[in-house]
């Protein structure tokens, strides 16, 4: 039930910041070069700048938590491996006592 809200949800803050973005282009013609320490760049909108800008700080974001979510996946397979041999050991305990408190009671 609550798909359908999060796609309409989705979709109008998608076409919202499309619509800004378009406003921003148009309200913001100018041309500049951008100048680096070590780069010039060509002469581009301002608007074009941020828009790239913003792209490559998202990308950058992106690449930053994948590494952060492979290592923490990485984690969790080892931490579940270790779980399940300390509970195979338990189990194994478990069983091994059992059969002393049989054995011990039949003597």
């Amino acid at each position: 039930m609550l798909k359908w809200l999060k796609r309409v949800v989705l979709t109008i803050l998608i076409v919202f910041f499309l619509a800004v973005g378009v406003f921003f282009a148009i309200r913001n013609p100018q041309l500049i070069h951008l100048d680096l320490v070590f780069w010039q760049g060509p002469e581009l909108s301002v608007a074009l700048y941020t828009i790239l800008s913003f792209t490559i700080g998202a990308c950058v974001a992106l690449l930053v938590s994948s590494v952060t979510y492979f290592r923490s996946e990485r984690q969790v397979r080892v931490l579940s491996k270790r779980l399940e041999k300390s509970q195979s050991e338990a189990d194994r305990l478990r069983a091994s006592s059992i059969a002393q408190e049989l054995s011990i009671g039949k003597e």
